[in-house]
C-alpha cells in the first residue's frame, strides 16, 4: 500500500500538471534548487548565492564575481537510493568581461514505470461484487514516464550609486543588481508532449546597515524582489490542451552580522512568498571556517542542514519538510 500510494502521488505531480492546468501546471518548478536555500526554507529572494539562486532571484547572479558550476541530486519519494521521483540540476554562471554575469540551467523531474491497467469494467462496484469476471486481476497492461525539462537561460548586471542622506548620516553606497530568466519548458507523458516558455524578473538592493547607523560593527543588509512566469506561462500539450503556470510573487530580506571571532557570522533570511496562497518563509545559518549549519523553516514545516566549504568546492546537505513525506536534497558547487 505504500508503494501504491508514492505512484499515485507521483502520477498526480505528473497528471494534475499535464491535463488539469490551474494549480498544478509547472508544478514540479515548485520543488526548489540548492541544498542551502532549502535547508533555509526555502527563503531565498534575497539571498547571496554561488549560482543555483537564480531560481528564487534571477538578480542574485550580478553579484557573482567568479565563475560557478552546480550540481544537484534530489532523490523525491521514497528511498535516498532508490526513489519513486527523481529531480536534478545542472547549471553554470559566467561572469562576463565589463560587467553582466550570463547563467544556463536545467533541472529535470522524471518518474519512470508508471504502471498502466484496465479500464473496470461494469457500471458500479455492486456489479463487480456479483459477477466475478468483471472484477480486474492486478495485471499491468504496460508503462509509461513522465518527463519534466525546464532550461533556463539568465542574464543579471549590478548597478553601484550612492544614496545621499544629508549632513548627518552622509552618503550609502547601495548595490542594485538586476536580471531575467528565459526559460523553455518541455514535458512528455506516455504518447502526449508539452512545451512552453516562461520569464521571470528580479531585484535586488544591498547595502551596509552599519554604514547607515554609524554602528561599524554591523553586518550587510539586503532586500529581494522576484517574479516568477510573469506573464503566466502557458504549456501546450499535442492534445491541443493548454496549461497555464500561475504567476509568483517573492519579497523578502536577508541579513549578514559577521562575529568577532573564527571568521564566523550569523545570517538571517526572510521571505514572502505568494502564488496560490500566501507563506512566509525563514532561516537561520550559522558559518564558521567553511563550515555551516542551517535552521529554517516552510510552509510544511521545518527544515535543516549543513554545508562545508574548502578552497572551490562547496557541498550542501538539506533536510526538507514535504506534505506528503520529508526528503533530502544534496548539491555541489565548484568554482573556477
Amino acid at each position: 500500500m505504500k508503494k501504491i500510494a508514492y505512484i499515485i502521488l507521483c502520477l498526480g505531480l505528473a497528471a494534475t500538471s499535464a491535463f488539469a492546468g490551474g494549480r498544478y501546471a509547472g508544478a514540479a518548478m515548485e520543488l526548489g534548487i540548492g541544498g542551502r536555500p532549502l535547508a533555509l526554507g526555502g527563503a531565498a529572494v534575497a539571498m547571496n548565492g554561488v549560482g543555483e539562486t537564480f531560481y528564487y532571484n534571477p538578480s542574485s547572479l550580478g553579484l557573482l564575481q567568479r565563475t560557478y558550476i552546480n550540481f544537484m541530486y534530489a532523490p523525491t519519494f521514497g528511498s535516498f537510493s532508490a526513489p519513486m521521483a527523481s529531480f536534478n540540476y545542472i547549471g553554470a554562471a559566467l561572469p562576463m568581461h565589463g560587467g553582466g554575469v550570463i547563467a544556463v540551467n536545467w533541472t529535470r523531474f522524471a518518474v519512470d514505470e508508471i504502471p498502466l491497467y484496465p479500464d473496470l469494467k461494469g457500471s458500479s462496484y455492486a456489479e463487480r461484487n456479483k459477477d466475478l469476471s468483471l472484477r480486474p486481476d492486478g495485471a499491468v497492461l504496460g508503462y509509461i514516464e513522465d518527463v519534466e525539462d525546464v532550461f533556463y537561460f539568465s542574464f543579471a548586471k549590478t548597478l553601484e550609486s550612492i544614496l545621499p542622506l544629508g549632513w548627518w548620516y552622509g552618503d550609502l553606497p547601495l548595490t542594485i543588481p538586476f536580471g531575467v530568466n528565459f526559460k523553455l519548458l518541455r514535458q512528455k507523458l506516455g504518447d502526449a508532449t508539452a512545451s512552453g516558455m516562461g520569464i521571470d524578473l528580479g531585484f535586488l538592493i544591498k547595502f551596509n546597515f552599519g554604514t547607515l547607523v554609524h554602528q561599524r560593527q554591523l553586518g550587510d543588509l539586503s532586500f529581494g524582489l522576484s517574479v516568477l512566469d510573469i506573464t503566466q506561462t502557458a504549456i501546450m500539450w499535442s492534445t491541443k490542451h493548454e496549461d497555464q503556470v500561475q504567476r509568483t510573487l517573492m519579497f523578502g530580506a536577508a541579513y549578514n552580522q559577521p562575529l568577532r571571532f573564527a571568521d564566523a557570522s550569523v545570517n538571517l533570511y526572510y521571505t514572502y512568498y505568494d502564488k496560490y496562497e500566501q507563506q512566509h518563509l525563514g532561516g537561520i545559518e550559522f558559518a564558521i571556517k567553511g563550515l555551516a549549519v542551517r535552521l529554517g523553516r516552510n510552509n510544511a514545516g521545518l527544515t535543516a542542514g549543513a554545508g562545508i566549504h574548502w578552497r572551490s568546492l562547496f557541498i550542501d546537505y538539506a533536510f526538507v519538510a514535504n506534505t506528503f513525506q520529508d526528503v533530502h536534497r544534496l548539491s555541489c558547487s565548484i568554482t573556477l
